[in-house]
């Protein structure tokens, strides 16, 4: 059997980029790959998140920056010129593509989606080779969309989103698994140590990007209710673009990290009762596994968040809230006092097992 070259390709946002990195740890947890592959690339921007992460796996992967142009849908002028701007990039990037996918001699190209994905995904499909697409939201991507009309196989994370998907959920980290090996530094271990099991604990996370007003809507909701951060263990996480709203939280009895690690992440998940996040799939997925009752507030720009909101709501009595509505503050404060003194289930899934079978089955197509 001959080995095979590979393209991961993907990134713009971590929804894009996070499962990737989760894909090629699982790749290469299990020595068969060497025997089954030639080498990997991973595909993305230049100076990006998918570059930083590739980093990580410097000695078994070789990055290859592409250029790529952003389709906007808006119809004002300036949107216009940028897409014309965007449109020769994109032109570039697709010769790129042709380029480096004949001169390295790929064979398989896996798309996780974002517009980085797009010009490698159809140079793929005109030198004919093997592309598999991975589809995380209810409402699929326009990438995603167009690439799996070319594509050998696509997955999806839920039912009846591409025609012809497999469905096989969402790609999970594993450093996200409850673990209590020791890693933690003295600083977060003592702020495990310190929860108070009484009471109920909900963890923030709006994530970096179009987030603001998630957090100062919550920074208000204590303001007016101080009884929400005396009754909760509460858990902020901001991201890197968030990190200046620090001082709206500090005088409250909550906890505020700038940024989590991923380890640090499912720590916070495994004592959190209940979560107040955006709607990206991923971010969801992994509340359930530790079966987090979600506050959801979608990005209003976007309609995939706002679907996948609608789907937990419908198969989990998750709790859906606009960010435009009117009574977007009372709305976030009524529910957090409802839920004052809701305690989740206890976990009984196999934790390890849900995270790892989308990823397994992904990994035997990639190798076949």
């Amino acid at each position: 059997m001959s080995k095979k070259t590979i393209v991961m390709t993907g990134g713009g946002t971590g929804w894009h980029v996070f499962p990737i990195r989760s894909l090629l740890e699982t790749l290469f947890k299990y020595e068969d790959y060497l025997d089954q592959t030639e080498k990997i690339y991973r595909f993305g921007s230049s100076h990006s998140l998918e570059e930083q992460t590739a980093k990580e796996f410097w000695s078994k992967i070789t990055f290859q920056s592409i250029l790529s142009g952003k389709f906007r849908r808006q119809k004002h002028r300036k949107a216009y010129l940028q897409n014309i701007g965007d449109a020769f990039l994109f032109c570039c990037g697709f010769f790129q593509s042709l380029f480096f996918l004949w001169k390295y001699h790929v064979d398989s190209i896996f798309c996780k989606g974002g517009y980085v994905a797009l010009p490698v995904v159809l140079a793929g499909k005109l030198l004919r080779k093997k592309i598999l697409v991975h589809e995380s939201d209810v409402h699929p991507g326009l990438v995603n969309t167009i690439a799996s009309k070319f594509a050998t196989t696509t997955f999806t994370g839920f039912d009846n989103v591409l025609p012809g998907a497999i469905t096989v959920g969402q790609i999970l980290s594993d450093d996200i698994m409850p673990s209590t090996k020791a890693g933690f530094s003295p600083d977060f271990q003592k702020i495990l140590d310190s929860i108070n099991e009484e009471k109920s604990s909900l963890f923030v996370m709006g994530g970096s990007q179009g987030s603001k007003i998630l957090y100062e809507t919550f920074a208000q909701v204590l303001e007016k209710s101080p009884e929400i951060a005396k009754n909760y263990n509460i858990f902020i996480t901001l991201g890197k673009l968030n990190e200046n709203l620090k001082p709206l939280f500090l005088k409250h009895q909550v906890q505020v990290f700038d940024f989590l690690s991923q380890k640090e992440m499912g720590a916070i998940y495994q004592i959190s009762d209940l979560c107040l996040a955006r709607g990206g799939t991923t971010s969801l997925a992994e509340q359930k596994l530790f079966n987090i009752k979600s506050i959801i507030v979608p990005i209003p720009r976007t309609h995939d968040q706002k679907d996948n909101g609608k789907r937990y709501v419908e198969h989990f009595e998750d709790i859906l809230l606009d960010q435009k509505s009117e009574t977007f503050l009372s709305d976030m404060k009524k529910t957090l006092l409802d839920h004052i003194n809701y305690k989740k289930p206890k976990v009984t899934a196999d934790i390890f097992s849900e995270i790892q079978k989308a990823k397994m089955l992904i990994r035997k197509e990639i190798l076949k």
